[in-house]
Parts: structure tokens; C-alpha cells; sequence
């Protein structure tokens, strides 16, 4: 087994001893035993379902912010993007792992019996989960020394060295971010998943397969806490083979032709009347549009993982890869952004099956009918005929 997974022996080795949860009140612990996630229920399924909730969240979280620094890249920078093939050493390489973590973490709720979670925090209040605020921003300094503080292993960062001037990457980390740091990362969350689905196991009355979830789960965090954490280390620190030509590549304005980016807003939103809200009509009503093809996007993620079917996550990534990639791609180069608002209804709203799949067809249509309305200013490589297509399907 490679250095990256996690044996399922080594992972339940440090938990073997764990006992049942502490009884209600007092007694419980503030924390789990082997993180420093708070634990809310003494239940080990009541506590299961509500960190496999904040799991998917936080998948999700990390996927829209990494999204959004992604269409922030110019063409130059197509390699770190992930063009023409994703990959481990890209950006949309990692966020195809994010996915499919977000994707498995909603298995595992519905193998629970739960319903998939596809909202998010944008302001999570979980802060022993995920330490800093939701922002969506270019790609920069600033929010890649979050994201290398996120997905590292607590206790390998204390011992990481700096490739570029030799010091500690945890003290780097902090002059970017200030000493302050939250002692947390998104690897705690999922060690705190595993020591409860071993709780769930000893109280008994769950049908699950443990030990294909146990072995999961560890390649979840391992994900993170190798790949990912080493991708987003050599952005950070400039010495990806595609940034290390220009020094203090992250200092440069971002009027220079040079740094990576397009100067897009932070936090903006295609809703009228709210602060950030893009000015300019045009590109509001292209925003929009991302934001539809976005939802309709999750409308049909939720139903893949409600039914355990692959049919629907497929006419998700159709979309993602179609209209929502040309609009995403094309709004930087004039100055604004998708920008992936959330939607207050959810994306489950369907009182049974039929009821959801009539929302699914209307938000598609609704997709559509907008789309027509502004044909006029739709990227050149915009395919109207996939909504068509796709609502024949639903």
C-alpha cells in the first residue's frame, strides 16, 4: 500500500481500546477522544450523522473556494488549472478528489439512513471544524496559506520545512495569517468520523459494511493530508514547476501580466440589493445563469445519492463541464465571477420522488428559458442544446 493510504489495521490499531460514548450531561466529553472536534450527542449515531453533516459541508466549502481560484487563473497558467488533464499536481485535479469525497460522505448518510447534505457553511460557526471564514477570492498568498493550514496533518506541519527559505512552514504560515491560528484542520473532522462509525459498530443495530467505510474514510484524509496538502504547499511557497520562474510570483500586483490571476471581486453575488452585488447588468445576468446551472447541478447530486445512482451525479458533471465551465471560464476575463451563491430552498424540497423530479425539470428548465433570454451575451463556446437534452432525461 503506498505511502498516501492508510491501512485499515494501522487506523483502528490507535482506537482499538475506544469504549461506548460517556453517558448524557456532565459526563460527556468535551471533545472526542482522538480530536479536538467537539462532540455534541452521547448517541454514537446522533453524533455520526451530525459530523458526516458538517463533512459534507466542508467538502463542499473547500470545493466552491477552490473552484472559484481556479476560474480565477489566466492561460497562461493553464497547467496549474488543470489543462488539458487533471491531475494530482493540478487544481482541478484536487477539486475532482473534493468531489468525490463530498460524493462519499453523502453515501455514507444515506447508507445511515440519513439524507445527503448538500448545503454548506459560508459562515461555519463549527470553528473547532473549519477555522477560517468562507471567502471567495483569486487565487493568492492569503487564502492558499489557508487552505495548505486546512488540509495538513496536525502533527506533520509542526515538522514541515520550508523549501524556499528553510523555515518552518507552520511559522510562515502564521506571518501570512496572523499567530492566532485555530489548532484545528479538516483531517481532525474526519478522525473524529472514525473513531464514532467504530462506536456505531460496538452499540450494534446499524447494517453498514465497517471495514470498506473504515478503509474510505482514512483514504479521505489522507487525500488531504498528503496530496492535497502538498499541492497547495508548492502554490503557497511558489515552487510549482509552473510559478517557480517568477520570483515572488504572490507579491506581484495583480495589474501584472505576470501574476497568475484575473482581478475578480471577493465574495460577490448575483443577487440584486445585497452587499458585492455585481454591478454591471451584463455580467450580473451571466452570474445568474452560473448560479442556475450550479443548483440544477446539486438538485441532480442529490438525487444520484438519494437513489445510490450514478445516472444523475453523470448529468451533473455533463453540466459542470458544459455550460457552468464556459460561463466560470469566461466571466473572469471581464472582471466578475460565478459567483456559487447559495440557494435558501435547498436542493431537496420534493415531498417524494415524483415531486423531486418535477422540481429537478423545472430548475432545469428554468436554466434554459434564462439562458435563451440572454443568448445575446453567452460565451462563443456556450451550448444552449444540453438543457434539452438533459430535461428529456429527468
Amino acid at each position: 500500500m503506498s505511502e498516501k493510504r492508510i491501512s485499515r489495521r494501522a487506523m483502528l490499531g490507535g482506537i482499538a481500546a475506544l469504549g461506548v460514548a460517556a453517558g448524557p450531561g456532565k459526563a460527556l466529553a468535551t471533545t472526542h477522544t482522538f480530536s479536538p472536534v467537539q462532540r455534541d450527542f452521547s448517541d454514537p449515531y446522533l453524533e455520526l450523522i451530525r459530523l458526516l453533516k458538517e463533512g459534507a459541508e466542508i467538502e463542499h466549502d473547500l470545493m466552491v473556494q477552490y473552484l472559484y481560484g481556479a476560474f480565477s487563473l489566466k492561460p497562461t497558467y493553464a497547467g496549474v488549472f488543470g489543462a488539458p488533464v487533471p491531475n494530482a499536481t493540478t487544481l482541478m485535479g484536487v477539486i475532482v478528489e473534493e468531489m468525490r469525497h463530498l460524493a462519499a460522505v453523502n453515501r455514507l448518510l444515506v447508507e445511515l439512513e440519513a439524507k445527503p447534505v448538500l448545503s454548506r457553511q459560508d459562515f461555519p460557526y463549527e470553528t473547532d471544524v473549519y477555522p477560517f471564514p468562507f471567502e471567495m477570492a483569486a487565487l493568492g498568498q492569503n487564502n492558499l496559506a489557508k487552505f495548505v493550514y486546512c488540509e495538513a496533518d496536525k502533527t506533520r506541519l509542526k515538522h514541515a520545512r520550508s523549501t524556499v527559505d528553510d523555515s518552518y512552514l507552520l511559522d510562515k504560515l502564521k506571518g501570512t495569517l496572523g499567530p492566532s491560528l485555530v489548532p484545528n484542520h479538516v483531517g481532525s473532522l474526519y478522525d473524529a468520523i472514525i473513531e464514532t462509525i467504530l462506536e456505531v459498530k460496538k452499540a450494534g443495530g446499524v447494517k453498514l459494511d465497517y471495514d470498506a467505510w473504515y478503509e474510505g474514510l482514512g483514504n479521505i484524509k489522507a487525500d488531504g493530508e498528503f496530496g492535497h496538502f502538498k499541492f497547495f504547499t508548492s502554490l503557497y511557497e511558489g515552487t510549482h514547476p509552473l510559478l517557480r520562474d517568477v520570483s515572488g510570483v504572490w507579491d506581484l500586483p495583480a495589474s501584472d501580466e505576470r501574476h497568475p490571476c484575473y482581478a475578480v471581486p471577493v465574495n460577490p453575488t448575483a443577487y440584486e440589493g445585497r452587499p458585492n452585488v455585481i454591478k454591471d447588468p451584463d455580467l450580473r445576468s451571466l452570474a445568474w445563469l452560473g448560479n442556475l446551472n450550479y443548483w440544477s447541478q446539486l438538485v441532480l447530486l442529490d438525487t444520484g445519492y438519494r437513489h445510490k445512482s450514478k445516472f444523475e451525479p453523470a448529468l451533473a458533471q455533463a453540466i459542470m463541464m458544459g455550460p457552468l465551465l464556459s460561463i466560470a471560464q469566461y466571466l473572469p476575463t471581464k472582471g466578475a465571477a460565478v459567483p456559487f451563491d447559495p440557494l435558501s430552498m435547498g436542493f431537496d424540497p420534493g415531498l417524494n420522488e415524483a415531486a423531486a423530479r418535477r422540481f429537478t425539470r423545472k430548475m432545469l428548465t428554468e436554466t434554459r428559458d434564462y439562458a435563451r433570454s440572454i443568448d445575446k451575451l453567452l460565451p462563443g463556446n456556450f451550448d444552449l442544446k444540453i438543457y434539452d437534452q438533459l430535461i428529456s432525461q429527468v
